[in-house]
């Protein structure tokens, strides 16, 4: 969520873009989101989710720090297209499994409780990474301009061309700032997945239980 926060205040702020065009420029992440989670679905039943998650995290890790090195006149089509695309390949990867290995195993009465708790901490997660993200973004930019955003208006008003590029490069600089702070905390839950998931391939609905011999 903080990669959307952040990289939609770039297209419009610094590539100009009105609302509508920034929404059409997120279509890629709708496409991700749909290829990764029907590749998943396949590979859960023989692949554990400590590989799967991971896996999936770093790929949105990687994909969210190319979008960090974007600069004042970034190219939609060569940068900001796959990025987006890659960080929702990524981000289905990692999030069907760790949303499978939530709720499964849990008996029919605790079903209910246990959604609301991944959701509860999926929220949770959205709020404090935002914050997180956004707070580096404006003390990166405050750091090199102060009110750049106001000064980047104001420049492009008056024509002060210098004025623009200062504040604009402020601006992209605190936006690249929040990105690779996301990119690094996505290798962190990586990580963590890998250490502290257990739970084995889940077999599909299709697949006939096996009991035990004896």
């Amino acid at each position: 969520m903080g990669t959307f926060y952040l990289v939609t205040l770039y297209m419009q702020h610094i590539l100009g873009y009105s609302p509508m065009r920034t929404g059409l420029a997120w279509l890629p992440f709708a496409v991700g989101i749909a290829l990764s989670s029907g590749v998943v679905t396949k590979l859960v039943t023989r692949i554990p989710p400590r590989v799967l998650a991971p896996v999936g995290m770093l790929i949105a890790s990687a994909a969210v720090f190319w979008l960090s090195t974007m600069d004042r006149d970034a190219s939609y089509a060569l940068h900001l297209l796959p990025g987006i695309f890659f960080t929702a390949f990524g981000f289905g990867m990692g999030f069907v499994p760790l949303t499978l290995t939530g709720v499964h195993g849990v008996a029919s009465q605790d079903s209910g409780i246990a959604s609301a708790l991944l959701n509860a901490a999926q929220q949770i997660g959205v709020a404090l990474g935002l914050a997180l993200l956004a707070t580096v973004a404006v003390t990166t930019t405050a750091h090199q301009l102060p009110d750049a955003l106001a000064a980047l208006y104001q420049g492009r008003t008056s024509g002060n061309e210098e004025l623009v590029t200062r504040a604009s490069d402020a601006l992209v600089q605190g936006y690249s700032s929040g990105l690779a702070v996301g990119a690094l905390i996505l290798v962190v839950a990586a990580v963590i997945t890998a250490l502290v998931i257990n739970a084995r391939p889940q077999p599909s609905a299709e697949e006939p239980t096996q009991t035990p011999t004896h």
